[in-house]
């Protein structure tokens, strides 16, 4: 029997460091470890595991091991560690892979689809006859459309801001600022009587003139008076309205006035008063027609829109009756227009102006009789006999100026008997001297009555306007 022997030769080495896959390994068996098995200076340096080992010597080919030969442990020889500059060692760290793995990879494990700067539209290969996929539109958030809509009105907030509003009073000391309530307002006989007597040519270039624009009508001059001193006027009313515009835009540019021209020329019996404003801004021309009456020491006059507003209120004025109650009057004027043939016959004329049908002619009807209003006029004959009248007020429910003057006829000529305090018939009306207005005479104007009034005085013509033209003398014709 064979004793064992220590493996000194480096044939016996080599087989114990060589693997043998097939040769099985008891469990009971002691490793082989130490210098006993692997002598000194057999393992290389780290330095030198890219050196070919050349000193391993050639091991047998024989299939089969001896009996006594010991089974060689298994030796894991230990790989260089990373160098701290990871892109050096990169460099070497080549891999070598196939286009398949490649593809597999990188649809399975790679997160560059999850990067925050890999593309979010992905094209998709699609056929030539399939329609191009629809581009995916963003919704937008609450806050988002709330911005946005506040955006869109923030000129016409702005504007809004920016500018007075239409009560808004404006103080300019040359001119009587406007009292509380308002000015008193000025009855026509009809809405385009600022335009009667006026020469058919002059209208139509009026026409012809852009927006802004709006009427002057000059307080205490007839229209006798205006075609007499035309130019004159005209530079009065320019020099009252520049500064006005001034006040408005600094350094605003000159406007423009144009007088009227009477119909017939100077073979002409009536005349007109009003004059035309225009090239002017549009807030200056809303001021001024807003606050509609400007009185200064040098001229005053009432400002007019370029339109026909609705028809007049003033119907008619009525005189005959012994008492000064307006509660009297108006209540004789309301049963007069409710009598059953009276009312038939403002129902027929409301049925012509366009309701579409009997129930709104009827309601028309009705309204028009609730507005009634009844303004009395301390009017004295000579000798200082006080006989008052009585100015008939209604609002018009329709705008249709036919239906208006025909039914404004009818009832005039209707009488309006009382029991006991006589019965009004129909009186005829003048203009006032100063403000022009059919609803009383110069005596009882109340414009002067206005507080801080620069304009023409009750007793005194002309004190004020007729005073800066020329050929004119104060206090009277």
């Amino acid at each position: 029997m064979m004793e064992d022997k220590e493996p000194t030769s480096l044939k016996a080495i080599s087989q114990t460091t060589r693997l043998y896959p097939s040769t099985p390994r008891p469990s009971s068996q002691t490793p082989r470890a130490g210098p006993r098995y692997f002598p000194q200076n057999v393992l290389t340096n780290d330095d030198d595991m890219e050196q070919p080992l050349s000193i391993l010597p050639e091991y047998s080919s024989s299939p089969t091991s001896p009996p006594d030969t010991p089974t060689p442990a298994r030796c894991e020889i230990s790989e260089p560690s990373q160098p701290a500059d990871l892109l050096v060692f990169r460099e070497f760290a080549v891999t070598t892979t196939t286009p398949q793995e490649i593809t597999a990879t990188d649809a399975k494990d790679s997160n560059l689809n999850k990067s925050m700067h890999a593309p979010r539209n992905v094209m998709v290969d699609q056929t030539m006859d399939a329609p191009p996929s629809p581009p995916t539109t963003r919704v937008q958030t609450v806050e988002e459309e709330t911005i946005l809509a506040h955006l869109t009105l923030a000129d016409a907030n702005r504007s809004a801001l920016s500018q007075n509003g239409i009560n808004h009073r404006t103080i300019l000391p040359q001119f009587t600022p406007t009292p509380i309530g308002g000015f008193p307002k000025v009855h026509m006989a009809h809405s385009a009587q600022i335009f009667d007597h006026l020469d058919n040519k002059v209208l139509l270039a009026w026409f012809q003139v852009e927006h802004p624009k709006f009427m002057v009508r000059v307080f205490d001059l007839s229209g006798k008076d205006v075609a007499e001193n035309t130019a004159i006027t005209a530079e009065c009313i320019k020099a009252s309205i520049s500064i006005i515009a001034d006040f408005v835009h600094q350094e605003a540019p000159p406007i423009c006035v144009s007088p009227p021209q009477p119909q017939g020329r100077r073979g002409a019996k009536e005349f007109p008063v009003g004059f035309l404003v225009h090239k002017i801004s549009e807030e200056a021309r809303n001021l001024i027609v807003n606050q509609r009456i400007w009185s200064s020491t040098n001229i005053t006059f009432e400002a007019l829109p370029f339109n026909c507003p609705s028809p007049p209120e003033l119907l008619f004025c009525l005189s005959g009756f012994t008492t000064s109650d307006a509660n009297i009057v108006h209540k004789a004027v309301v049963d007069v227009w409710a009598h059953d043939d009276n009312r038939h016959h403002i129902d027929d004329a409301f049925s012509m102006c366009g309701f579409p049908d009997d129930k709104l002619v009827y309601q028309a009807t009705r309204d028009l009789i609730h507005s009634v209003r009844v303004e009395t006029l301390d009017f004295k004959v000579t000798g200082g006999l006080s006989v008052p009248r009585f100015n008939i007020f209604a609002t018009s429910p329709t705008n249709d100026v036919k239906t208006w003057t025909e039914l404004r006829g009818f009832l005039r000529i209707l009488e309006y008997p009382t029991g006991l305090d006589g019965c009004g018939i129909a009186a005829a009306l003048f203009p006032c001297q100063i403000c022009h207005s059919l609803a009383h005479l110069r005596g009882l104007c109340p414009f002067p009555l206005t507080p801080q009034w620069n304009g023409p005085k009750l007793n005194n013509r002309s004190t004020a306007n007729s005073a800066q033209l020329p050929g004119r003398s104060r206090g009277g014709r």
